[in-house]
């Protein structure tokens, strides 16, 4: 049995994760990352829309939030000093009859956070958006999309830079304390012993507490796209308001131009990628609330993710639980917990948040 001594172990090599494992190799640790796949970024990270979030929806001083509006700003400045392929594209947010009200709340909330919001009036969107069916509208500037694969190569080349070690393949079988240690068993036989593990283990990470609680259980939450092959008279992502746990179907497009619907949200008890014909008929009505004139025979199959759901005691935590540190100064290991949407945006400020509570 090999066994590797390191300062920070991180667990989990997504965007988070690796944001989290440059933050602590720049600051001078000694970082080992470990990820079960064969690249990073390939999991959950790899499967999301590359939406940069402007911070409209959460919950008012929740970590969401916070972290959101912290991260977006660093994320942008980070593409423009790296030359990672991203575009500030925006967003239309659009209510149907009677969703003025929330439509509202969702205004308010970010003018009181400073996010730069404005009203659509019905000229603007005549003009800018004749077919574009909707009762009222906002414009989010700020919104943006962004190359994740780019970004993930960037983060990675920061971090062995930085004297970080990535170790591919290396499924974690359990995550253990003894003392003021924390020890790793990787499957291959090999143990890391670190002063600070970091669970960033995104899909796993609830499973593999170190001490197990029953304070949370979790679930998945599954996202299907569907891809369009005709043209979209919008220049701009088109979102409708938030609704099952999500953010809705909306329109989205990547870095050349190409559109995509989704993603709707079905709750599974195991992980399953699967993207079915037969979910064309619900991303159908749901697109055509608002875009009348989608051709249902442009939509095709494309992708899906699926995220980790917490629930506790009142019911599902739409929040970020970081876990063990926070409680205890000194315990060895701290869980990222629920980290789903906004966690692109929020990666590079999740990493200082971590590393704060670190030291």
């Amino acid at each position: 049995m090999d066994t590797v001594n390191t300062e920070v172990v991180v667990v989990g090599g997504g965007i988070v994760g690796l944001a989290v494992a440059r933050q602590f190799a720049i600051q001078g640790a000694q970082v080992i990352l470990v990820e079960k796949e064969s690249s990073l970024g390939s999991g959950t990270s790899a499967r999301n829309s590359g939406v940069i979030h402007a911070g409209l929806y959460y919950a008012q001083d929740s970590l969401k939030e916070r972290l959101c509006l912290r991260g977006k700003p660093l994320l942008y400045q980070y593409c423009s000093d790296k030359s990672i392929p991203y575009k500030q594209i925006g967003k239309w947010i659009v209510a149907a009859d009677g969703q003025e009200t929330r439509l509202e709340e969702i205004y308010q909330r970010a003018v009181s956070n400073d996010v730069a919001i404005r009203r659509l009036s019905s000229a603007e969107l005549r003009k800018e958006a004749a077919e574009l069916s909707c009762s009222a509208a906002l414009d989010s500037p700020s919104t943006g999309i962004v190359d994740v694969q780019h970004l993930v190569q960037s983060l990675s080349l920061d971090f062995e830079r930085a004297g970080g070690l990535i170790h591919c393949r290396a499924r974690v079988e359990s995550l253990a304390v003894s003392g003021r240690k924390a020890i790793l068993a990787i499957q291959d036989g090999t143990h890391i012993v670190a002063d600070l593990a970091i669970n960033a283990a995104g899909l796993d990470a609830l499973a593999l507490l170190p001490e197990p609680t029953s304070d949370f259980e979790s679930y998945y939450l599954k996202g299907s796209y569907f891809s369009y092959s005709g043209y979209v008279p919008f220049n701009r992502l088109v979102y409708p308001l938030p609704a099952n746990g999500g953010l809705g179907i909306h329109l989205t497009f990547d870095l050349s131009g190409a559109a995509r619907f989704g993603p709707d949200a079905q709750r599974l008890d195991e992980p399953d990628f699967s993207v079915v014909e037969s979910d064309l008929p619900d991303f159908v009505a749901a697109i055509s609330q608002y875009w009348p004139g989608c051709d249902p025979a442009k939509l095709r199959p494309d992708y899906s993710g699926v995220r980790p759901k917490l629930i506790g005691a009142e019911g599902v935590v739409d929040d970020y639980v970081f876990w063990g540190r926070e409680t205890d100064p000194k315990f060895p290991v701290l869980s990222l917990l629920g980290v789903d949407s906004p966690g692109l945006t929020s990666c590079l400020a999740i990493a200082e948040y971590v590393v704060a509570l670190a030291y």
